[in-house]
């Protein structure tokens, strides 16, 4: 049976595993806000959400019957804590999530927070 080959990494580098370590570690000191996921309260309103749409949203609506595996805030909710828990919510699988949604959060984010014009200018 073949086997890969044997990888090369100096000894003064850091392995695989340190890198995600710090890398996690970076996002949690960057994001505090990524803990209320773990919350009981956050666990709660997830199982509540499935339990009342199991399906994919926007699968469901280009007519596809797709497990729901991600609850996604529809308004971003920036970390404050009384937007995460008060949603809305939707229910999404993990394409559509780390799709189309992450791809119009970007779009969002890139173009900048809405311009406000006063009347006569």
């Amino acid at each position: 049976m073949p086997t890969r080959p044997a990888s090369f990494r100096p000894r003064h580098q850091p392995t695989r595993i340190v890198l995600e370590r710090e890398y996690e570690a970076r996002r949690r000191q960057a994001h505090p806000w990524r803990a209320l996921y773990k919350t009981p309260q956050w666990q709660a309103i997830r199982v509540s959400v499935f339990a009342a749409e199991p399906l994919c949203r926007r699968c469901a609506s280009s007519g596809l019957v797709v497990p729901a595996t991600v609850v996604n805030h529809v308004e971003r909710h920036h970390g404050d804590p009384v937007k995460f828990f008060a949603g809305p919510f939707e229910p999404l699988c993990k394409p559509c999530h780390d799709g189309e949604v992450q791809r119009e959060e970007r779009r969002e984010a890139a173009s900048g927070p809405p311009v406000t014009r006063r009347p006569g200018l």
